[in-house]
Order: C-alpha cells, then structure tokens, then sequence
C-alpha cells in the first residue's frame, strides 16, 4: 500500500473557483461515488467570518445548479456539511482505479491536494493517467509506503476519546492531568507521553503529513 500526495487542477471545478475567487479554503474527508456517475463529498470549507452558510451555498449552487448543499456552522468562518453533485469524475476516476481518497485540500496556488491510498505503483499511475485524460493537470508530489505507525493504536485511541469525553480539551480544562491518570490508573508522566503521541498523529494525519 501507497501514500501518496498529488497536485491536481481540474479546470471548472468549484472548489478551485471558489478557493481563488472567495478567498475560502476548503477541505474534503471523504468522496463517495454515487448511482449515475455522481458523488458526495464530506467537507469543511473555512472562509471570512461575515459569510453566512446559505450564502457560501448558493455560491456553490451559483457554479453548479444541480448540486445538492448541506451545510452546518462549526464557528465563525467555519462550516462542515455534505455536497452532492450529479456528475462527479473526479469520485468516479479514484474509484475506478482502485484507490481511495483519503482527502483533498484547495490550495492557495488554486491546485488541489489529494491524499490518496494506493494499493500498488501501477493503481496510481492509472490514476494520474486517467486524470491527465481527461485534459486536468496532475503532479505526484510525494509518495511513501503506508505506515500502521501513523494509525493510533487501541489503547492511544481509548484516552483520547476519555479525555476529549471528560473535557481534557475544553478552555478551560474540565479535567487536569493529575486526575485524568488517576481515572485512568496510570502515572501523569506516562498518560502525558500518550497524549502527546496520539496527538502528533491526529494532527499529521489532519495535514496530509503521511511522510
């Protein structure tokens, strides 16, 4: 299995518009295809605090009427939701070549970034290929061998949802760290090391960072 990092400019798209032309950015976690060459994406799109969502909606609907937007706000500047579109290539290609979008970036350059899965060399070149076929730019920036290091483990992951559950990570603290290792029977030094660990792997993973 392959990770590996593209660069893709796929003229037309709404996400590179928007991104270029509303000063947004946007961040897809998952695309799926649907039945009749269609796809959805689940998404966060960060742009100017004073953008409402029903706004940033029809911007999308403005470039394609025929999308389907589901939006909610998770901050100012911040909404994640669900965009359906009756003709998504873009889902159709990875799936077709075998590979998988693990998720894909708008770039201030107005490039896309994909985060894709692989399960061998000629997976992704048939990707890329496909890409380039259909007249969209496609660079493969980096490439690295899946690691299980950066998936957390079973025990990385149990603290971390107790300690997100118990407020660890709320401002201010519901929970310090003294008394969330005696929750968890373990010693401060030891329970701050898992933290800081799992932590790093999360935000690697938020990145893109697969290296």
């Amino acid at each position: 299995m392959r990770l590996a990092v593209l660069a893709v400019n796929i003229p037309g798209n709404w996400i590179k518009t928007l991104s270029t032309s509303c000063d947004l950015s946007v961040r897809v976690f998952k695309c799926v295809p649907r039945n009749g060459g269609g796809g959805q994406g689940f998404l966060q799109i960060d742009t100017a605090a004073d953008m409402s969502g029903e706004d940033l909606a029809s911007r999308i609907k403005t470039h394609d009427p025929r999308c389907s937007v589901q939006l909610i706000s998770a901050g100012p500047g911040r909404y994640v939701g669900t965009v359906e579109l009756d003709t998504c290539q873009v889902c159709r290609l990875v799936a077709d070549s075998g590979c998988f979008l693990d998720s894909a970036t708008s770039r201030p350059d107005g490039l896309v970034q994909w985060n894709v899965i692989s399960p061998n060399a000629a997976g992704l070149k048939t990707l890329v290929d496909r890409v380039r076929e259909l007249g969209c730019s496609a660079t493969v920036e980096r490439v690295s061998k899946l690691r299980t290091a950066q998936e957390l483990t079973r025990e990385q992951e149990r603290v971390l949802q107790l300690a997100y559950e118990l407020g660890y990570y709320e401002i201010p603290r519901k929970i310090k760290l003294e008394k969330l290792a005696k929750r968890l029977e373990i010693s401060k030094a030891t329970l701050d090391v898992m933290l800081r660990r799992a932590q790093r792997k999360v935000i690697a993973r938020h990145l893109g960072n697969m290296a």
